[in-house]
């Protein structure tokens, strides 16, 4: 089975188009898992690979995916034994600031400041220990999963006074695939 990892970050990242360095800090052994979408779908598909007994092959494209002459290089291969699959919840909170200056009562500029929680397994963790294991800062860990928190915020919006209206609480599952020994 195999599981890509991207070799630059994607169109929506800050970073978009920079290399994630994920191949090298897999190697280094600083990159201990990853997280995706769709926890029951990779639970299932771990599990089967492992009633296999196969193998979890890490990968990454050498040039752009599906490019003519481009092809998929292994990173490393992991047996079906060492890999697992960890159910990781997040929550991210929105909170509206209002900045002020002194000269007036008014607001003179509004933006949201996210804030995320998580827990994998049911165990609370600090954000930034995920990221870090995640081969990511805590600022790229976030940009990576604001995408996925922005369609699901999109689909619920809420409507008041015919204004749409973002949820201010947002609870995703995603998985945690461990190719290390490594657990949470």
């Amino acid at each position: 089975m195999n599981v890509m990892l991207s070799k630059t970050f994607f169109p929506q990242h800050p970073k978009a188009g920079e290399p994630t360095g994920f191949a090298e800090k897999v190697k280094k052994g600083t990159k201990l898992h990853t997280c995706r979408c769709n926890y029951d779908y990779w639970k299932d598909r771990i599990a089967r690979l492992q009633e296999r007994n196969g193998v979890l092959s890490l990968r990454q494209w050498s040039g752009k995916p599906y490019e003519k002459g481009s092809h998929t290089e292994t990173v490393l291969d992991v047996p079906a034994s060492i890999v697992e699959v960890q159910e990781l919840i997040m929550t991210r909170s929105k909170e509206e600031v209002k900045i002020y200056t002194e000269q007036s009562p008014k607001p003179y500029a509004e933006t949201a400041v996210y804030d995320y929680e998580a827990s994998i397994d049911g165990t609370s963790y600090p954000v930034e220990l995920i990221a870090q294991n995640d081969g990511l800062t805590v600022e790229d860990f976030k940009a990576w999963f604001n995408p996925v928190f922005d369609d699901y915020a999109k689909k619920v919006r809420l409507s008041k006074d015919d204004e749409e209206i973002e949820p201010s609480e947002i609870t995703l599952k995603f998985a945690v695939i461990q190719f290390t020994t490594f657990r949470y």
